[in-house]
């Protein structure tokens, strides 16, 4: 029974990883990740955008920053870029897995080499995963120095330590 869901789990992961989306979501589609611009999204406040090179935009209009706020800028940006490729490479190894099991199932061999074999990629995906909550948690650091030295930056910053801490105990 245990095998079974780990197989329609892995099918999933491998389902999900085959799409190619361009679009990464946090925050409950607070902030998305779409041709390397980071978009906040907040209720009451017009969007605003952080590019690689850390310049904001915020309702279509270029935010004035400091040094020290363009380098947190560029830092939230590639925080949540990692975010993406780390979910990229827990996509590419629960496809392997998958595919692995899939393999593993036709060549006929034993429970405990399948067991082990998804052992392993769950450890992976599990490193992984905490990697993610550490990025996440650098968002967060990162949105919160940002809010207290920019005043245009405060309605953005909505990502509580809260989901961060949540994510580390899942």
């Amino acid at each position: 029974m245990k095998y079974t869901r780990t197989i329609t789990l892995l099918a999933l992961c491998a389902a999900i990883s085959a799409c190619d989306t361009a679009d990464t979501t946090l925050a409950n589609g607070g902030i998305t990740l779409k041709d390397n611009i980071v978009t906040l999204h907040v209720d009451g406040a017009p969007d605003a955008q952080i590019d690689a090179n850390g310049a904001l935009v915020i309702g279509d209009k270029p935010v004035t920053v400091s040094p020290s706020q363009h380098g947190l800028l560029m830092l939230y940006f590639q925080n949540v870029s990692d975010v993406r490729q780390t979910g990229l490479a827990m996509g590419k190894i629960g496809a392997g897995m998958g595919m692995k099991a899939i393999k593993d199932s036709l060549d006929g061999k034993s429970k405990g080499e399948k067991d082990q074999d998804a052992e392993a990629g769950g450890q992976r995906l599990k490193t992984l995963g905490l990697k993610m909550c550490q990025d996440q948690a650098s968002i967060t650091d990162i949105q919160d120095q940002l809010a207290a030295q920019l005043p245009a930056f405060k309605p953005y910053a909505k990502i509580s330590t809260k989901r961060v801490a949540d994510c580390e105990k899942d």
